[in-house]
């Protein structure tokens, strides 16, 4: 895994351009087409246009209650995030350099395809931070598998609820094949999850010794000979983490875990939050319901952090239950609440932390 390019190649500048230009233009594009479309008033439940809605809002207690916990939730989950990179990592790191990866952690995903995601630049940046090669992937590798665990329960939970509040779980578009097969797809993508975080479980933490042997053996093979030396050194690295971990007590895995819900819950309730400074009340367990169903399709998107799709797509989502009246608005808000975001403090923190970090990444 010796880096020729250096690790600034995955953050270049260009690539920034990207994501702000499809998610900016379409959130504005939606917003000025949402304008003048007829919508009910939230309050008075009289037609109106969004134009109106938006020029008669008048700011209230509530809606500077709902800022501020919008802020409060956006502090703890980076917060959690950080807490826990902390707790996986044996405390190897200090707060302050936590807090530059989990930035460059949100940056990599911000600027990979969602289809990819940006687990394979986090292990570089682990790296370069001084983790060894196998801790590094160990490290990504388990938090990844903390947060489908997270992702498995809160599905059944807040299906439940929603269900149990009369609200429908998946998105009523009129007319549309892809909302018919919504469905389908979170079933199929459900499964898949449940099954990739048993492999993970399996290779990482139940039986490491297997993934050892077998990646000992894929070090042979002619195809991976020039960096057989470096593999092996890489696999022997991620044995010892992966003992490191499996031979932690309880209470550590009640803090990681801890830790992941806390800053899920964090990420989910924002968009709560941002509702409520339009809206007086909202279903809350439809909404979250709604949430984890469209975090599981933006994960398909093939633009970088979902730009473009997710501003698109969440009027759709929530249309239904809440009315389309402010959600342009909202969508705007909420992706620079948990998108956007990371890309100025990502290009904020980037140039200070390779300054002081290696220039080249070694096995």
């Amino acid at each position: 895994m010796t880096e020729k390019s250096p690790i600034r190649s995955h953050f270049s500048w260009y690539k920034w351009a990207i994501p702000v230009i499809l998610g900016t233009g379409a959130a504005l594009g939606m917003l000025w087409w949402s304008l003048d479309q007829s919508v009910l008033d939230p309050a008075t439940q009289q037609t109106t246009t969004s134009r109106a809605l938006l020029t008669s809002f008048e700011w209230t207690g509530r809606a500077s209650w709902a800022l501020l916990a919008v802020l409060g939730c956006i502090v703890l989950r980076d917060f959690a995030y950080i807490l826990r990179l902390r707790i996986l990592s044996f405390r190897q790191f200090s707060w302050k350099r936590s807090f530059d990866h989990i930035m460059l952690w949100e940056l990599a995903s911000a600027l990979t395809p969602s289809v990819v995601g940006g687990s394979a630049i986090a292990i570089l940046v682990l790296k370069r931070g001084g983790m060894s090669g196998g801790q590094s992937v160990a490290t990504v590798f388990v938090t990844a598998m903390l947060d489908e665990l997270f992702y498995l329960i809160a599905v059944p939970v807040f299906l439940l609820l929603s269900l149990s509040t009369g609200h429908f779980v998946f998105p009523q578009i009129v007319d549309s094949t892809f909302g018919n097969s919504i469905p389908w797809l979170f079933a199929i993508a459900y499964v898949f999850i449940a099954v990739l975080t048993a492999i993970i479980f399996t290779g990482i933490l139940h039986s490491p010794e297997r993934t050892h042997r077998w990646l000992n053996h894929v070090s042979h093979w002619r195809f991976f000979s020039r960096w057989s030396v470096r593999l092996r050194r890489w696999t022997a690295d991620l044995l010892q983490a992966s003992h490191n971990m499996r031979n932690r007590p309880r209470v550590f895995w009640s803090k990681a875990f801890g830790a992941t819900i806390l800053s899920w819950s964090a990420r989910f309730l924002t968009l709560n939050m941002i509702l409520l400074i339009f809206f007086e009340t909202i279903p809350h367990a439809a909404v979250l319901a709604r949430q984890l169903v469209l975090w599981l399709v933006m994960t398909i998107s093939p633009t970088p952090g979902s730009s473009g799709f997710a501003e698109v797509a969440l009027p759709s989502f929530l249309g239904d239950l809440i009315g389309f009246g402010y959600l342009a608005a909202v969508a705007i808000i909420w992706r620079f609440a948990t998108y956007f975001l990371y890309l100025f403090i990502g290009a904020w923190v980037l140039p200070r932390w390779l300054s002081k970090t290696s220039i080249t990444i070694k096995a």
